[in-house]
């Protein structure tokens, strides 16, 4: 429910792209030919549009959880010798 929310609030079009792009999994080309609008303003009408949805979850995620962000630590493998 969280993601449906932040696809709520991008604008339509944007909403579109993100849709198309990645939901039915069509092409740059498809997409536009489909929205009516050049490659080049998908893929920038993506980008953007992937930020806000970054920004509005990562925000979302912090509010549920506070440390679902915060990166894994990585174990410690030490000096180990192979052969």
């Amino acid at each position: 429910m969280i993601v449906l929310d932040a696809l709520a609030r991008l604008p339509p079009k944007a909403r579109a792209v993100i849709v198309l792009g990645y939901w039915e999994d069509l092409s740059v080309d498809q997409v536009a030919d489909l929205l009516g609008c050049s490659p080049g303003n998908v893929k920038s009408q993506s980008a953007r549009s992937l930020d806000k949805l970054r920004a509005l979850l990562g925000d979302a995620v912090t509010a549920a959880d506070p440390h679902a962000l915060m990166p894994a630590k990585k174990p410690e493998t030490g000096d180990q010798h192979h052969g």
